[in-house]
């Protein structure tokens, strides 16, 4: 593999945009329906560098402006201020890879071009003929309102070297250059005769220093660029400004962001007093040059690496959403220091949202990178318009003056600049969306293999226990089809009742809005459905096959079980200990989290179906004997009923509650608290339950603490229950470990505690909690309830005979399976409920039971429309939720949507199980190539040498079942590896998908991948690996597929093996997947040569 650039030449390049327009409608995956067309930014217009600049919004100097086709994106999708990626004269920089990790806020740890400067200029050159032309075609004879920005880097003496000058001089005049590169385009587009391209690509600059430029060095720069160069210049200039306490405060305290921005930062960066004289001098020195002079703000910020992306540099930098902020307060305190005369270009956080607001306060043209390298890319952009627009319909402004002064309620422009920008930088302190506000890092990787083909899987399914087809009920409900929604949920869910209010729903997690604007609120869409449905058909049940299943525990995996049994015709009969159905959640669970009622009507759907429940029957071994006699099978969901008991001194003293049996008792009514002070010890469900009770009993005069030896990060409980425990002021002392219970006469009195540290685990393992020597202290309770797990209660059978088998459910008794806590211990409902209708179908497979399987109903959107929705960021309809003041009492916390909310918050879903395309969009180099393939199944043989003859066998079935398939342009990728990051698979496209050569060049360079050569009479695909060489030749009707060992002829229908001839005595065996995988690889490469 390579991390190196290899750029093509502009006919290639644009041979491969009008291949793909005619044949697909798009350009390089980017949809026609996601280009932004020119004639919608006419009130938009502004004036900068005294040239015309249609919309105040582009790309900053970054990935998205370092390669022709990224610049020719961005315009597409709407950008048109293209701040180019800074060249310095020192142009073969080695970059650590990876290079990007735009997880949540945004972290990098290179900063310009990956080109030599020569390759960077033909770039920019061939983005801007290229545009020309996209112009010309849009019916514009000129390309103005779009502006090339150059951007350099880093010390005088470097700017003064031969190269950076020989870019200056062909950036101001290109014309020798650039009529090479017509007369390469004029046989593709006879009409570039037509079109008016400027031999200036760019007058204006930006300076981008080092962090730790000196002040005098960035003077001398700027005062060189303005004038000796006349160039309008701009100066990007250091978020540090702020000083560390105010930046901090901000960062840190407000923003509540781990990253660490080290002293050594703020001594060697720019002081604030030094940056006021650089900004005086320069703007008179630009006056009396007749050029602009500015500034941009703001640069990254310097931090100290504390994640694992970047493994050898000490330092990263940050951007996105966590800068904003600070970038915004910066510009306010320059604006008001110079009293708003100052020109601000803006780059910091920013987004759709909040580019109205930066416009309204004068910053302006705002350039992005963080944003569009997040799922969706380069098509975001087309709603940072739509958003101004809107915006601009309220306030019904004409203009992007008008806008500021109607936003401020202020005739004088500079003065209303000022004051919005002064509100503005107020209430982004405060605002959350620049607040780390979640419990765990948002990230959609899962342990899901990412393969050359077949790749397309919604996260949130995968990560659901029960396989829910969340995709389908989604798309039900924003249709308003509920019953069909319902019916969805049924298939694999039988309990919505109590999945849509206390299910985990660690679907949520997975759900690829995260690195949009949220998850989707999945299991309250699943409340609504189970409460609004209509009508519940009867469940259709298969004729009775008279075989008998015993079910030991009606809980949620013994109902589970039962219900999938009953549709397939077995005859099911559970056996239940208490006299109510439904385990712990009915026993345990608070009726502030679940209503009787919703419990009642999941266990009456499984009784309806004819399954019969033994209540108040508790199973010996006499009556499991009994069972294991008279039943053809068993399935045993007897839960873990018993507390796991905490072993530390004084643990048996007066005041020691079992959770359990405090959670029974207080759901019967009961107060058994007799103290004021509460320690919940724990950090699972059970605990988080065991708090919140505890806080309603205590009354406001009591307190409820919980501790927990790891930190709020590694709790094992829904995220949703740590969040209810936060919000009702339920303190969590974390990185604390009980010593001992202390007590008075027997009685509680206080808990002896311990300080504990994380020590780092491997790569799949928790942080494991250590003590931390001589940190003993303690803590005054009156009442301390262990919340440290529970146990199984086999009371029935022989344990040795129990050890169950997770994958198949089978115990060491034949015809007995198990599932849920009882097989993994303490769990949660959604698991429970997976096992259980696991469990039926094992035993409907041991008996040979036939099944239908249900498909799946929901209706399938086009290319062009899936890729919209995935433009798109739509903020999520929290869930209403009672007044703290009511937190006290046992009525429901939350409320569930109404019919409009449902609806609406279903509509966010992207439809993942569809299309992916993720790596697509967040590839700012367009080197995740989308093609599509019809799906085919395809019969193989292996080829084995006999004596006198080969002969062919029976060897594996060649299988593709999606449309939609990935494959990267080598050439293309730099391995920056934000494509990783966001792949909902454990691996990354740039290192699994198939990996294509554009030119022979960069092939033979290569040491593994594909190259399509195409010659006048025949076009073969080529792969090597290792040495090796594997061809695939369409003849006609047939195709010849060659390697170092074989050559084989297959006819085209089919892909039918017809002929085999080996090529060396070696070889004895042949086979010939790979030939069936490079097949399709042939034609999914056509649009690229």
């Amino acid at each position: 593999m390579s991390d190196k650039f290899n750029p093509i030449s502009i006919d290639r390049l644009f041979r491969i945009l009008t291949n793909e327009s005619a044949k697909r409608g798009s350009f390089l995956g980017i949809p026609k329906g996601n280009f932004l067309q020119r004639d919608s930014f006419q009130k938009f217009q502004s004036n900068i560098f005294n040239q015309s600049l249609d919309l105040p919004l582009g790309v900053a100097a970054g990935p998205h402006s370092q390669l022709s086709q990224n610049i020719i994106s961005a315009w597409l999708c709407g950008a048109r201020y293209m701040e180019l990626k800074t060249i310095q004269t020192l142009d073969e920089l080695e970059i650590e890879k990876p290079c990007i990790d735009m997880q949540d806020e945004g972290y990098n740890c290179e900063w310009s071009q990956e080109l030599k400067i020569r390759d960077t200029f033909n770039q920019y050159l061939d983005a801007w003929i290229l545009l020309h032309i996209l112009n010309h075609q849009q019916g514009f004879k000129s390309l103005n309102g779009t502006i090339f920005n150059m951007s350099v880097g880093y010390n005088l003496e470097g700017v003064l070297n031969e190269n950076v000058q020989w870019f200056f001089k062909k950036m101001q005049n290109c014309n020798h250059e650039k009529l090479e590169k017509i007369a390469l385009i004029k046989p593709l587009y006879p009409q570039i005769d037509e079109v008016e391209i400027p031999d200036t690509i760019s007058d204006n600059i930006t300076l981008s220093t080092m962090h730790g430029c000196p002040p005098d060095e960035i003077e001398k720069i700027a005062s060189y660029l303005i004038e000796q160069k006349k160039l309008h210049t701009y100066v990007k200039l250091n978020p540090t400004l702020l000083g560390p306490d105010e930046l901090r405060k901000i960062l840190n305290q407000l923003g509540k962001f781990d990253t660490h921005v080290p002293d050594e930062a703020f001594v060697h960066d720019l002081k604030y007093p030094d940056a006021l004289a650089i900004i005086q001098s320069l703007t008179q020195k630009a006056n009396q040059s007749g050029v602009q002079f500015g500034l941009k703000l703001t640069n990254t910020l310097e931090s100290t690496n504390h994640k694992e992306v970047f493994a050898q540099a000490p330092m990263m930098y940050m951007s996105g959403r966590a800068l904003h902020p600070i970038s915004v307060n910066v510009a306010r305190k320059l604006q008001n220091e110079f009293n708003g005369h100052l020109n601000v270009s803006f780059a910091g956080g920013a987004d759709a949202f909040n580019f109205p607001e930066l416009i309204g306060c004068g910053l302006s043209p705002v350039t992005v990178s963080s944003d569009i390298l997040k799922p969706g890319g380069y098509t975001r952009l087309s709603q940072y318009v739509e958003e101004l627009d809107g915006k601009f319909n309220k306030f019904g402004a004409q203009s992007i003056n008008d806008y500021i002064c109607k936003v401020a309620g202020h005739s004088n422009l500079k003065e209303a600049k000022l004051k919005n920008l002064n509100r503005y930088a107020d209430g982004v302190l405060t605002d959350g969306r620049y607040k780390k506000q979640y419990l765990k890092t948002p990230d959609i990787k899962g342990s899901r293999k990412l393969n050359f083909f077949d790749c397309i899987e919604a996260p949130c399914r995968e990560n659901c226990a029960t396989n829910q087809d969340i995709p389908e009920y989604l798309n039900f409900t924003a249709m308003g089809e509920f019953d069909a929604a319902f019916k969805t949920i049924l298939k694999t869910n039988p309990q919505p009742g109590i999945t849509g209010n206390i299910c985990d729903h660690l679907c949520q997690l997975r759900c690829t809005r995260i690195h949009y604007d949220g998850s989707l609120n999945i299991r309250e869409i699943k409340r609504f459905i189970e409460e609004n449905h209509k009508t519940e058909q009867p469940v259709e049940l298969k004729p009775e096959n008279g075989k008998k299943v015993a079910i030991i525990g009606a809980g949620p995996s013994g109902l589970s079980c039962a219900y999938y049994l009953r549709t397939a015709g077995f005859q099911v009969e559970l056996f239940e200990k208490s006299a109510q159905a439904g385990g712990m959640v009915a026993g345990a669970v608070p009726e502030f989290r679940l209503e009787k009622e919703k419990l009642e009507r999941d266990v009456h759907r499984v009784t309806e179906m004819g399954a019969l429940i033994h209540y108040n029957t508790n199973v010996d071994f006499k009556l499991f004997e009994h069972l294991y006699q008279t039943f053809d099978y068993l399935y045993i969901a007897s839960g873990a009923p018993l507390s796991s008991k905490l072993n530390i001194p004084g643990i048996d003293s007066q005041g020691v509650m079992e959770p359990l049996e405090f959670l029974f008792k207080a759901k019967l009514g009961q107060n058994p608290i007799q103290g004021k002070q509460v320690a919940i010890i724990g950090g699972g469900n059970t605990a988080m339950d065991a708090a919140r009770v505890a806080h309603r009993l205590v009354g406001e005069k009591g307190s409820v603490a919980i501790l927990y030896r790891r930190t709020i990060q590694e709790m094992p409980a829904d995220l949703g229950e740590i969040q209810a425990v936060l919000d009702e002021g339920i303190q969590i002392h974390e990185l604390v470990a009980p010593e001992s219970v202390q007590s008075t006469e027997g009685k509680v009195v206080g808990l002896k505690c311990s300080k504990m540290e994380l020590v780092k685990g491997t790569k799949n393992e928790r942080p494991q909690p250590r003590k931390v020597a001589g940190s003993e202290f303690v803590l005054p309770f009156d009442c301390i309830i262990p919340a440290v797990g529970q146990d199984i209660a086999l009371g029935f059978m022989d344990s040795s005979l129990f050890a169950p088998n997770s994958q198949t459910l089978e115990t060491k008794m034949k015809r007995v399976f198990t599932g849920g806590d009882v097989m993994r211990g303490a769990a949660t409902a959604i698991k429970a409920i997976g096992d259980g209708r696991r469990g039926a179908e094992r035993i409907i497979e041991e008996c040979g039971v036939a099944t239908t399987k249900q498909a799946s109903e929901y209706i399938s959107l086009t290319f062009e429309e899936l890729m919209a929705l995935r433009a798109r960021r739509s903020y999520d309809i929290p869930p209403r939720e009672s007044p703290m003041e009511e937190r006290r009492t046992f009525k429901p916390v939350s409320f569930t949507y109404t019919k409009a909310e449902a609806q609406k918050e279903a509509s966010r879903c992207l439809q993942c199980q569809q299309i992916c395309n993720i790596c697509v969009t967040v590839c700012p180099n367009r080197a995740n190539y989308h093609y599509t393939a019809e799906p085919t199944e395809i019969q193989l043989y292996r080829a084995v040498r006999g004596d006198k003859e080969s002969k062919l066998e029976f060897d594996k079935v060649f299988k593709v079942e999606q449309r939609h398939q990935i494959l990267n342009i080598a050439d293309f990728c730099n391995e920056c590896g934000n494509c990783a990051t966001f792949c909902p698979t454990s691996g990354a496209p740039y290192r699994d998908k198939p990996k294509f050569y554009l030119t022979i060049h960069s092939f033979n360079h290569a040491v593994e991948g594909y190259y399509l050569s195409k010659l006048n009479n025949k076009q073969i695909l080529i792969f090597k690996e290792h040495g090796g060489i594997r061809t695939l030749e369409k003849m006609g009707e047939e195709w010849l597929y060659e390697t170092d060992h074989v050559k084989a002829l297959f006819k085209d229908q089919g892909f039918q093996l017809v002929q085999v001839d080996f090529k060396v005595p070696c070889a004895q065996q042949v086979h010939f997947d790979m030939a069936a995988e490079m097949r399709l690889l042939y034609q999914a490469a056509v649009c690229l040569y």
